[in-house]
């Protein structure tokens, strides 16, 4: 198959693409590196010419409603528009669990872009050939929390009840979805597929299993952010689809040599 991975340098879209190609499909690695710009469409129709599925892997590192908004809506119509024009046969958007809920967003910038992004792609792709596939928040993301809002020993990661799984068992289910004939459209004309980790916890509590393994930082503290959804429980899928395998002890051990704040 002939399968293109917009985003394919994060931190999923690199793991998806190498699945892929490991997997013997013709791999197009959609990024500004390779001439592929999601938000001004460049690049977009050549890269779809012929392609079987397209990914969309896309992240932006903000907390602006305004800006995420803007960014995932633009990007999913812009990829849904040129996918359209291909005859591409199945369109995998990946999501984030429950950012469609009103609760859930209202005070979480980055999930009302990705709530904007799942209606965007229902406005230009048949329902027929789309699959949201919404995850869970990842151990990565601790990682990434850390690294970004630290001063000196003490970094601040928010509050967030949630079901985390490893990025490397999310991209397998995406890998797997991207490679498999489209399951029947659901209620209210939506293929959605939830993906959740195995057990419940807070990513806090990840954050601090994190620095305590690897000596730093030496204090994380957890901010209240997001409002009361976010933090009691909000982004808990209630009936997942697909439960992933891999427990933060396990994610633990292979990532005990990683330094603090890296998403490998």
């Amino acid at each position: 198959m002939k399968i293109v991975v917009i985003g394919a340098s994060g931190v999923l879209g690199s793991r998806v693409a190498d699945l892929l190609a490991e997997r013997g499909n013709e791999v197009v690695r959609a990024n500004r590196a390779a001439g592929v710009d999601a938000y001004t469409g460049e690049g977009l129709a050549q890269a779809m010419s012929g392609a079987d599925v397209v990914v969309d892997c896309l992240s932006v590192e903000t907390l602006s409603a305004k800006k995420a908004v803007d960014f995932f809506r633009t990007t999913a119509h812009n990829i849904g528009r040129a996918a359209t024009a291909a005859a591409v046969g199945h369109v995998v958007c990946v999501s984030i669990v429950n950012a469609d809920d009103p609760a859930v967003n209202a005070k979480f910038g980055y999930y009302q872009g990705k709530a904007a992004q799942e209606a965007a792609y229902r406005d230009v792709v048949d329902p027929a050939t789309l699959t949201v596939l919404a995850s869970v928040q990842w151990f990565e993301l601790a990682e990434q929390m850390m690294g970004r809002m630290a001063v000196g020993p003490v970094a601040i990661v928010p509050k967030m009840r949630c079901r985390p799984a490893a990025a490397e068992d999310v991209a397998k289910v995406v890998a797997d979805t991207a490679t498999t004939a489209p399951a029947p459209v659901g209620a209210g004309g939506l293929r959605k597929i939830e993906v959740a980790g195995p057990a419940e916890m807070d990513l806090l509590g990840v954050a601090k299993a994190v620095a305590a393994q690897r000596g730093s930082p030496r204090w994380i503290l957890g901010a209240s952010v997001g409002g009361p959804a976010i933090r009691g429980g909000g982004l808990v899928p209630a009936y997942p689809d697909v439960v992933t395998p891999t427990t933060l002890e396990q994610w633990l051990a292979r990532h005990a040599d990683a330094p603090a704040g890296s998403a490998r």
